[in-house]
């Protein structure tokens, strides 16, 4: 017998601490993970068109050893989206982006998403087109953690991000958010190292937050499991 497992495109640039999407510790289920070559986080979070068709190579070879569904790394991988789902007959959802639209529909009238981001200054349009859904038909309010130190420990070779830094970090974005925005119902992350963040955010607002985490849980359940060998 063989186990269902989730596959994980990941980063050339990882952080590996429970926690992280690079740590086993970090799932209740089985997953096998590839790195993508030449997706640095610089790379993937300024769009580099030249990484699609590996991304798609990779997803080949995690369904070629029998994962059920899946995800990436980098909530900026929304891009490559529907080259890898094209790619693959096993669910696919590459950025915690495409829960924006369910989470949306999920709150209050008259409630609105907290988007909170690795770089906002990278995070466009396209990014929310290619995750099924559009600023205009679902305002969001977004802010990153550009410049902090968790934003620069996370683009080094070897990331060894501090987790109470990457707090810090994540909650000075949320609160710039709730500060200019009243009707905030709920946070969406899309960088998959905020999970680490989730449970104080969480405690410090009162606000439901929906991270990559999340994203894996639901694809997880909707794969198929693998089928036994004779």
């Amino acid at each position: 017998m063989t186990e269902k497992a989730l596959g994980i495109l990941m980063l050339e640039n990882s952080a590996e601490l429970p926690g992280y999407m690079a740590d086993p510790r970090t799932f209740p289920f089985p997953t096998k993970r590839i790195t993508v070559p030449g997706a640095t986080t610089e790379k993937v979070v300024a769009g580099d068109p030249s990484l699609r068709d590996a991304y798609a190579q990779c997803a080949r070879q995690l369904e070629s050893e029998g994962v059920s569904a899946i995800t990436a790394n980098c909530g900026f991988t929304a891009l490559f989206q529907d080259a890898v789902s094209g790619a693959v007959s096993v669910p696919v959802g590459l950025s915690n982006l495409m829960l924006v639209p369910h989470v949306a529909k999920m709150l209050p009238s008259g409630k609105r998403i907290g988007l909170v981001t690795f770089d906002s200054g990278n995070l466009k349009e396209d990014h929310f087109k290619a995750a099924g859904w559009s600023s205009k038909e679902i305002p969001v309010a977004i802010a990153g953690i550009d410049g902090s130190e968790s934003w620069r420990e996370m683009m080094a070779p070897i990331p060894l991000p501090k987790i109470p830094t990457m707090i810090s970090d994540v909650m000075a974005a949320v609160k710039s958010i709730l500060d200019s925005h009243r009707d905030i119902g709920a946070l969406v992350f899309e960088c998959t190292g905020f999970p680490v963040t989730s449970d104080a955010v969480r405690r410090q607002t009162g606000l439901p937050v929906a991270d990559i985490l999340t994203l894996a849980d639901i694809l997880f359940a909707l794969g198929p499991p693998r089928k036994y060998k004779d």
